[in-house]
């Protein structure tokens, strides 16, 4: 095993991001794929030679995530540092993913996700990639696309078979990590596209329970706040292009600190010395 990132995702017999997104640069990719097959029959098996795992488990998203890391691959909590838990609709090419783990390594990110595109599906516009942003820190993120450390999906395995829908379950992260304002991610550099309607997909004609009780009583079994969808502080860019007056105004900043750490260095008495030790040396 070469790298310590890997992507587990859901698959059907309609998926297809994961070949024509995912992977459109396979040669280039930092990562391991685990696809976790959901439906019954396999209708093409070649399709799926080219991922490092593939397991048919016929389950919902989070509950073979839970199979697949109890009891059919344990040993992966040790041996890989990041999980990315992406739904099978959601277009991200190779290098935005590579992106993505490397940034929240970088930031040491409990759970990170990316931005949502503007022409994305979205159920909470906080996830939107938002202008001259870099990064935000917030205070909860969406099942569909989370990035877990390895330190952060230990804690929160558990809650992972909450309910049926995974309605609430990121709620429950959050109190599970104790609502850190530091370690929950939105990074606006990298971006996804939330392909279908939330709520129509195939996940919802299965499941067979109203989702929204689903959500209020896993939050209630975990004492957890129902929405914590907060913004806590961001990292803004700073350049001519993305935030002019911002950029001038570090600059001047920046010049006037200058000027300050020179005078500061070199002040007036400084100067008669050194004009004196001129003079003696001459």
């Amino acid at each position: 095993m070469a790298t310590r990132n890997i992507v587990i995702a859901p698959c059907g017999n309609k998926s297809y991001l994961f070949k024509e997104s995912w992977l459109r640069e396979k040669g280039k990719k930092d990562f391991d794929v685990c696809l976790l097959f959901y439906h019954e029959e396999i209708n093409n098996p070649a399709l799926y030679e080219e991922v490092e795992f593939f397991y048919h488990l016929k389950g919902f998203k989070y509950f073979m995530l839970t199979e697949l890391l109890t009891n059919v691959r344990p040993e992966w909590l040790d041996q890989y540092d990041y999980f990315y838990f992406l739904d099978d609709d959601i277009e991200i090419d190779t290098l935005q993913i590579n992106a993505l783990f490397s940034l929240s390594r970088a930031f040491r990110s409990a759970i990170s996700c990316a931005s949502l595109s503007k022409d994305s599906f979205c159920s909470w516009p906080i996830f939107r990639q938002q202008p001259n942003s870099f990064c935000r820190f917030v205070g909860q993120i969406e099942v569909m696309a989370p990035l877990f450390s390895r330190e952060a999906l230990k804690i929160c395995l558990p809650s992972f078979t909450g309910n049926r829908s995974s309605w609430g379950i990121d709620s429950v992260w959050s109190k599970m990590l104790g609502y850190p304002k530091d370690q929950l991610i939105v990074f606006d550099e990298v971006v996804m596209k939330h392909t279908l309607p939330v709520g129509g997909g195939e996940l919802y004609r299965k499941i067979q329970v109203d989702p929204h009780k689903d959500w209020d009583e896993v939050v209630t079994k975990f004492h957890a706040r129902k929405q914590n969808y907060e913004e806590y502080g961001r990292l803004q860019r700073v350049s001519a292009k993305h935030s002019r007056m911002l950029f001038l105004f570090v600059r001047v900043r920046g010049f006037w600190n200058r000027v300050e750490r020179a005078w500061r260095d070199y002040d007036l008495w400084s100067r008669i010395v050194s004009k004196k030790n001129k003079i003696i040396k001459g």
